[in-house]
């Protein structure tokens, strides 16, 4: 297959675009390159680099004409931008979307699978009954497992979501009804918190990667939003890229269907504790500030993961704990 991959540059592009070709296939890169540091990603892998705005319909014609697959990792994926540049963040993360639906539409019905995220879920996810322990937020119900698929999007107007949270929900609804409405092959994965090489992780996103820079290449100074005890479940890019080519090359199977992805229950980790584990394996200390929390944080979010495993028979490999050890060597052995 040729696959196009939007947002190709980035963590999980970077990622996906190596899996990619491993397994055979071609890749073409179509970036803005407008985030900071995503360029050095793009030597990284043998692909063709369209350096393109999926804001902007006509920088689509640039594509080749023979694209059988598309992967959509396009996005702003901070929730501070979406903040402050509202409109700036619904163009990339829904009105891009948008594009890169009718682009498949009309040439092909390509595949799509699109990277919505967990933000989707409004702030509702923090009624569900929880306990504060040492290190971390725990939910009461032990049997619960992780956030399904049919947790409620719609906050009702009681609930926040942030403006990204907003923008991806709608990007996702769209790709659903392209599904429904033109036969458009689409698969959206929610995703939790994905970490591993590349990532290029600042204050804002990709916070596994921004701690590990700060604590082991700089003073170790952390601004923490709340008080660290928000958990996420983490998975491994890695893990993420293997599953993205098994839902393209299995896309009869999983035409139309939203999954939540994450490391699940057995791989979650606080703030506090991922900080502990990096302190642990660079033997230098973190110097944290607590600031207030940020609109529409969860201070819990897990990803129930039975419905991808079901389907393709997937699952994470990495635990948290050796990801950050792969991580903290690959920085010191080489730039990532």
């Amino acid at each position: 297959m040729k696959i196009c991959i939007f947002g190709g540059a980035g963590f999980i592009g970077t990622n996906v675009s190596l899996e990619a070709v491993k397994r055979g296939h071609k890749v073409v890169i179509f970036d803005s390159l407008i985030r900071e540091k995503t360029e050095e990603n793009l030597g990284i892998v043998e692909a063709t680099l369209i350096r393109g705005d999926v804001r902007n319909p006509e920088d689509f014609e640039r594509l080749p004409n023979n694209i059988d697959a598309i992967v959509n990792l396009a996005a702003n994926p901070g929730i501070p931008w979406s903040i402050a540049w509202p409109l700036y963040d619904f163009k990339i993360n829904a009105l891009g979307a948008l594009h890169v639906l009718e682009y498949a539409r009309h040439h092909g019905k390509i595949p799509v699978i699109f990277a919505s995220t967990n933000k989707i879920y409004s702030d509702k996810l923090n009624e569900i009954p929880m306990r504060e322990q040492a290190t971390r937020y725990v939910w009461k119900n032990k049997s619960y497992i992780g956030v399904p698929e049919s947790f409620p999007v719609d906050g009702v107007g009681e609930y926040a979501h942030s403006p990204y949270g907003v923008s991806k929900c709608s990007a996702d609804l769209y790709h659903q009804e392209y599904y429904h409405m033109y036969n458009l092959p689409t698969v959206i994965n929610r995703m939790s918190c994905i970490y591993g090489y590349y990532q290029k992780g600042v204050a804002d996103q990709g916070w596994i990667d921004h701690f590990i820079r700060m604590i082991a290449l700089k003073d170790g100074k952390l601004d923490i939003f709340g008080d660290g005890k928000q958990v996420r479940d983490m998975l491994w890019g890695e893990d993420v890229a293997k599953l993205y080519l098994d839902e393209l090359e299995q896309i009869e199977k999983v035409q139309g269907q939203v999954f939540n992805v994450g490391g699940g229950m057995q791989n979650t980790l606080s703030l506090l504790e991922a900080i502990k584990i990096i302190e642990r394996n660079t033997e230098k200390k973190a110097k944290i500030s607590f600031k207030d929390w940020r609109p529409a944080d969860q201070r819990i979010y897990i990803s129930d993961i039975r419905k991808v495993k079901k389907f393709l028979d997937w699952k994470p490999t990495v635990s948290p704990e050796e990801g950050i050890k792969r991580m903290i060597k690959k920085l010191n052995d080489q730039s990532i």
